[in-house]
């Protein structure tokens, strides 16, 4: 049974008061970005860092009809200047375009992680997704270290400028220029994705500008919110536009000692409008079709869960939520329990060893098998010192970031990538 104490719920409630307090200051000093610059399509010096890892035949962006071009972007963030790339993937001809482009910081491990497992849904929707490498790592060692050729010019001295970079280019997508990159399509929203480690790079967006920099109209650059694999203890911030908010659960078992501080309180407030969604089988991190899981590195087979398929569910309903005022349902939270005799993890089991609550699939209702998260990993030779892929298991560790769809016990631990 899933407990959450009384000091638990105090602490929460002051946290949502503070961030309302705090994002009314902000909207009050708002300012307009900057217009940073920009070239392209980018065709010369070699090969394009793709951002995503090798794709199996019949799903890729070609094979559904998108094009995916390069731009450079430049400008001055954080009174320093700067110069990255972003990814333009969008349909072809332009009139299966849906009005709705994604954006997403590329992750610290060089890839779109929440597009990747998604991409279906975005192709078949003829929705656009921007790639956005906003992060210091991303240009100097992911592009870089892929062609020093093709991106000698790029340049983010600082961490710190990451969240003024994505604000810029925000900017630059909503404003719809003749010759912009999405030319000569037109965005009606622009949305924010992130899992993991991007998803901590769109909640220190959130933080430091989703009111502190807003359109010529006063308006969010950002039109919504999807957070998935969040880490942490902390709430979503309260924002002026739909949050969909996806912890797995590897974050609910490793929140489970302190109540899964992170939970909050659905709303449709026009001023916080908020939706948790508790996949019950999904974990940290996806491994249906994720080439670091090839060969498998744990002891037991890691997981089919189509990971994708719910993220592409959440931010569906964000979508239809912002531009058409369409309500998403509620959803049960995952159970815990607080046992580790059961199988290792936190959680509340079924009879089939399935976890409780949450929301509900095929995956964990047709009892045949178990969902699992708590992964040994093959230990190497003693004479071995390679590691296993990140976010997957190292054989020093008793965690994982991926589930297991075994016939044995279950769990949700995790490492976090």
């Amino acid at each position: 049974m899933t407990t959450i104490t009384t000091s638990t719920m105090g602490a929460t409630r002051k946290a949502i008061a503070a961030l309302l307090f705090l994002g009314a200051a902000a909207v009050a000093a708002a300012e307009v970005p900057q217009m940073p610059a920009f070239s392209g399509p980018i065709t010369e010096g070699g090969e394009m860092y793709p951002g995503l890892r090798p794709e199996a035949p019949g799903t890729t962006a070609a094979d559904f009809g998108y094009v995916t071009d390069e731009y450079f972007v430049s400008g001055t963030a954080n009174s320093q200047p700067y110069k990255t790339r972003i990814l333009v993937r969008r349909p072809v001809p332009a009139e299966r375009f849906s009005g709705m482009v994604v954006a997403e910081s590329m992750h610290s491990n060089g890839f779109a992680v929440t597009f990747e497992p998604a991409r279906k849904y975005f192709f078949m929707r003829g929705h656009v997704h921007v790639e956005i490498a906003a992060q210091q790592s991303n240009v100097n060692t992911t592009l870089k270290g892929f062609n020093p050729v093709r991106y000698a010019s790029l340049s983010i001295p600082s961490g710190a400028q990451t969240s003024e970079i994505i604000a810029q280019v925000g900017l630059l997508i909503k404003s719809n220029l003749s010759n912009g990159p999405l030319a000569p399509l037109s965005a009606r929203r622009l949305f924010m994705e992130g899992t993991s480690q991007a998803s901590a790079v769109l909640r220190t967006y959130q933080q430091q500008k989703h009111f502190q920099s807003r359109l010529p109209d006063g308006s969010s650059i950002m039109d919504g919110y999807l957070a998935t694999s969040t880490l942490g203890s902390a709430p979503m911030m309260i924002v002026d536009v739909p949050t969909v908010h996806m912890p797995t659960m590897t974050e609910v078992n490793s929140g489970a000692p302190t109540g899964a501080a992170f939970r909050r309180a659905d709303s449709d407030d026009p001023a916080n409008r908020y939706r948790l969604y508790e996949v019950a089988g999904m974990a940290h991190a996806n491994s249906r079709e994720t080439p670091t899981y090839v060969p498998n590195p744990c002891t037991l087979p890691v997981s089919d869960f189509p990971w994708g398929g719910m993220a592409a569910m959440g931010l569906d309903h964000l979508i239809a939520w912002a531009d058409h005022g369409v309500v998403p349902p509620h959803a049960a939270r995952l159970e815990f329990d607080n046992d580790t005799t059961n199988d290792g993890s936190r959680l509340t089991l079924d009879a089939t060893g399935n976890v409780k609550g949450g929301v509900r699939n095929t995956y964990v209702d047709v009892r045949w098998r178990r969902m699992a998260c708590r992964m040994q990993a093959r230990r190497p030779p003693r004479s071995s010192t390679a590691r296993s892929p990140v976010g997957a298991c190292h054989w020093r560790r008793s965690r994982c970031a991926i589930c297991t769809r075994t016939r044995g016990a279950t769990s949700a631990r995790s490492t976090s990538d």
